[in-house]
């Protein structure tokens, strides 16, 4: 009896500590091809960046003009701001948010993607599908964590490989 019991207490622990360190909270969705168990920690993030966690040096312009990994810092958020050229849901079921600098732009070298995830559209109503597909045309700001898409053959034709993912807001300047 009380083998089991304690069996049952390091079963519990072990698997807490496990949840608490992310390697069981993220979970490979359709579509999460490849990704590692750290790339599924950070794009799978709950908490939005706090003030002193944002890169405010960081906007579409310097996003487009970093190429490499270590260009910025994955452990930083940003605000950028842009119009949404397009929306497009993904397999994994996040929403590709394409932004530029002008509205309408068709070069996609001058793209950048954001993504808001099912949990991040669960956390909050202002990102559903109806709002972020009428955003399209709009001039937004977008707040998220940085994250560096690790393949290189994207299918999403892109200006950089630098995102905002998970996006944690969206909002309307000036509303």
């Amino acid at each position: 009896m009380l083998n089991t019991r304690l069996s049952k207490v390091l079963t519990l622990s072990l698997t807490a500590a496990l949840l608490a360190a992310g390697v069981l909270g993220a979970q490979e969705r359709p579509g999460d091809k490849g990704e590692s168990a750290e790339e599924k920690k950070l794009t799978g993030r709950s908490a939005a960046p706090k003030a002193g966690e944002i890169d405010s040096a960081v906007t579409l312009d310097a996003m487009l003009s970093k190429k490499d990994k270590s260009s910025l810092s994955e452990a930083k958020g940003a605000t950028i701001a842009g119009y949404v050229v397009q929306v497009e849901r993904e397999e994994d079921g996040d929403y590709h948010v394409t932004l530029a600098s002008a509205a309408g732009e068709t070069d996609t070298r001058k793209w950048v993607i954001v993504e808001v995830t099912p949990a991040w559209q669960k956390k909050d109503p202002t990102m559903s599908v109806k709002r972020l597909r009428g955003l399209v045309g709009k001039h937004v700001q977008v707040t998220g964590w940085l994250y560096y898409e690790p393949e290189e053959d994207h299918p999403d034709p892109r200006g950089t490989r630098w995102e905002l993912h998970p996006v944690t807001r969206i909002t309307l300047p000036g509303a």
